[in-house]
């Protein structure tokens, strides 16, 4: 999705990402430095990423451009860290829908939800429409069920809803699907930073601290709104109409474009404004 071509155009001069998650290590030299500001809505004790998940998505969006680990899509972003899930993972939806108000009044640009509920909720779709409405871009995965099942918040229609390709730019296996999915990313095997402590997704998983690869749309998500921001960055009073609109529009249109999802895979460098194909 040539996001290092397009970083000879912005890096994301500091464009604000909301990442509500598991939280996002504070211990991390890739990552840590990036974040603005912590908040905690979870039930879990403190705002630590105990969980791993929240720390990896965090990663894809704003790792640090150094020679060390990797490099986030938007690594000129700052992360704003709001902890809606607990330590196992799992969370309500008020803490989802105090989050994203929080994510608000810090003045986010993007919001990043990697996770998802079968049931929609009219208190997380008020809170979805009012980001909406006070001008933030947000961007959800579309879900692992591998169907076309609605998943929430993704499906709500001020949500960008992100599907996961894999190395053949086909869909993954995995990836929920359909009309009401808009656009496509990188989700299999996606190398992005983990806790340096040990976390429940090591544990089950057998990762490595520091750095490992994960599989899904919640690794799908996190590119899409590392995208948006390095569009915000280029004009910072575009509107996220026109933000949530060039994304969309600039993706590449490949396999299962109008079935799998509306649009197509995203590319960054056609995003911010570049013309001739990446390399």
């Amino acid at each position: 999705m040539d996001a290092v071509e397009a970083w000879a155009t912005t890096t994301g001069a500091e464009v604000r990402v909301a990442v509500l998650d598991t939280g996002v290590t504070s211990g991390h030299d890739d990552i840590s430095s990036r974040v603005a500001v912590r908040e905690n809505f979870s039930t879990a004790s403190d705002g630590e990423d105990n969980y791993g998940h929240g720390t990896h998505v965090a990663g894809i969006i704003a790792a640090i451009k150094d020679t060390v680990g990797v490099t986030g899509v938007c690594p000129g972003c700052r992360i704003l860290d709001g902890k809606v899930l607990n330590d196992s993972g799992s969370g309500s939806t008020s803490s989802i829908a105090n989050g994203i108000a929080w994510a608000v009044r810090e003045h986010a640009d993007v919001i990043n939800m990697s996770l998802g509920q079968r049931v929609s909720s009219r208190t997380l779709e008020i809170a979805v429409n009012d980001a909406w409405t006070a001008g933030a871009v947000i961007v959800a995965a579309a879900g692992n069920a591998g169907t076309q099942a609605k998943i929430y918040p993704g499906a709500y229609p001020n949500v960008i809803a992100v599907a996961a390709t894999d190395n053949k730019d086909a869909k993954a296996s995995f990836s929920t699907y359909g009309k009401w999915v808009d656009v496509a990313a990188p989700g299999v095997s996606v190398y992005s930073t983990f806790p340096n402590h040990p976390f429940v997704l090591g544990t089950q998983n057998n990762r490595s601290h520091g750095y490992d690869i994960a599989s899904g749309t919640s690794m799908a998500s996190p590119i899409v709104a590392g995208v948006a921001a390095l569009v915000w960055s280029k004009d910072l009073n575009a509107g996220n109409a026109a933000v949530r609109k060039q994304v969309e529009l600039t993706a590449d249109p490949i396999a299962g474009t109008g079935t799998y999802w509306s649009y197509g895979r995203v590319n960054a460098y056609k995003a911010v404004g570049g013309t001739s194909p990446g390399v």
